[in-house]
């Protein structure tokens, strides 16, 4: 990577973390306390209303009735995961394992939360238990196959969505999955392959098309990529990431005036999005257009102060610019928050 010729373009794929559970409280009723029995089943009513402010209300108040009332803790957990307070969720799942142990269901709802909560190594733990209690269903396995790509382990991942898949042959979302878990170990030819499966069992699926064009691009296939990112584009107009892709994918084929007008656009839907405006920095460098490539920059790095590549692009602007300490501080910078290739940048600097 060289000063003035290597320009950092960032291109993302998606992962789709978060697909329909399924779930469902387990109504149970309890015949040896009826005001915990009467609050519980007011809360499944709710639950199933999503009136989940009133549903945790209503286990709450079961709970209170009766201490060791386990099923009320864990569909509380369940609501408070669909609330998105997955620290809480977790919470009450620890205490349905703690009062019991053998609940598999338990498991696998506080692994959901741990994935949504950032703690996805501890997530593959629960899962793993689930498994071992009995349920060796799709779902388990395709979360611990999410759990596992967080954690990048892939060859693991691609294991669990492989497991997925034999067990339910027409889940679009694990061949989606594997098909990333593929990409990231450079396998792009399988990974365009699980791309198309996923794609022929759900149509209308725009993340598909975004990785399959992520993938293509990899092999240089640039045109197909485009092609793919344009699906995507027609299936969610706003959809700033496929924009952002499509405009890497021209910046490869040196259309850089097609390329500035997605990354435009890609800023157009997410402002903060802080890779397009590195991305649009890069190809003012290349239209040598350095006072708007600096701006870009400058712009990315507002966003995220801590991006790497964004403070050697902007060295790079500033040097082209004639601020050669300016871009010297630029470098270490980048060099301090991890870049690459760190002596490329610096060997010129005091």
């Amino acid at each position: 990577m060289k000063k003035l010729i290597s320009i950092i373009i960032i291109t993302f794929f998606s992962l789709l973390l978060i697909k329909a559970q399924g779930k469902k409280s387990e109504t149970l009723v309890v015949n040896d306390n009826q005001e915990a029995e009467l609050a519980y089943n007011r809360g499944i009513e709710s639950f199933y209303s999503k009136d989940y402010k009133k549903a945790i209300t209503e286990f709450t108040s079961a709970i209170s009735f009766k201490k060791n009332f386990y099923q009320a803790y864990y569909n509380r957990g369940n609501t408070k995961s669909e609330m998105k307070d997955y620290k809480s969720a977790i919470s009450d799942f620890n205490e349905t394992i703690r009062l019991k142990p053998g609940y598999a269901k338990a498991y696998f709802g506080r692994g959901v939360a741990k994935i949504n909560n950032n703690e996805s190594k501890t997530a593959v733990r629960d899962f793993t238990k689930a498994v071992t209690l009995g349920k060796k269903d799709a779902q388990t396995y395709y979360y611990r196959g999410v759990a596992k790509f967080l954690n990048e382990n892939y060859e693991g991942s691609i294991a669990d969505f492989t497991q997925t898949i034999k067990l339910k042959p027409t889940d679009a979302y694990a061949y989606n999955d594997r098909g990333s878990s593929k990409k990231q170990l450079e396998k792009y030819d399988g990974a365009v392959s699980d791309y198309k499966v996923a794609i022929k069992l759900k149509p209308q699926f725009p993340v598909a098309y975004v990785n399959m064009g992520s993938a293509k691009r990899k092999m240089k296939d640039y045109e197909g990529a485009v092609a793919d990112y344009s699906t995507a584009i027609k299936m969610k107009p706003d959809y700033y990431i496929a924009y952002n892709n499509r405009g890497s994918a021209k910046f490869e084929m040196k259309k850089y005036d097609e390329a500035e007008e997605d990354y435009k656009k890609t800023i157009s839907f997410n402002p903060k999005y802080a890779f397009a405006h590195n991305n649009l920095g890069s190809v003012y460098m290349k239209q040598k257009k350095y006072k708007e490539a600096l701006q870009s920059f400058n712009k990315a790095i507002e966003i995220n102060g801590n991006y790497a590549e964004a403070f050697a692009n902007r060295g790079n602007a500033k040097e082209m610019l004639r601020d050669f300490k300016g871009a010297c501080n630029d470098w270490k910078t980048a060099v301090k928050l991890g870049i690459k290739n760190p002596k490329v940048f610096t060997e010129g600097c005091k």
